[in-house]
């Protein structure tokens, strides 16, 4: 049986997904940036899998330079 993400992780990787949406960001693109597979990202984001801490921090870092980007 897989094992299921808790409550916040789902939080997590909902909240990330909707922000990807909304800013018209292709998962391709964050995984290309976290150096991981876009179905590793994918299944996280849908609540599939856990991820971990250091790809959390990585799409947590392109967040961030996405938005700095848009504000330079």
């Amino acid at each position: 049986m897989p094992k299921l993400p808790n409550m916040n992780e789902l939080m997590d990787c909902e909240q990330y997904r909707i922000w990807r949406q909304r800013n018209r960001v292709r998962l391709i693109d964050v995984a290309k940036y976290c150096n991981c597979s876009v179905s590793n990202l994918s299944q996280w984001e849908t609540g599939s899998t856990n991820l971990s801490d250091e790809l959390k921090r990585k799409y947590t870092e392109y967040i961030y330079h996405f938005k700095k980007g848009r504000n330079d």
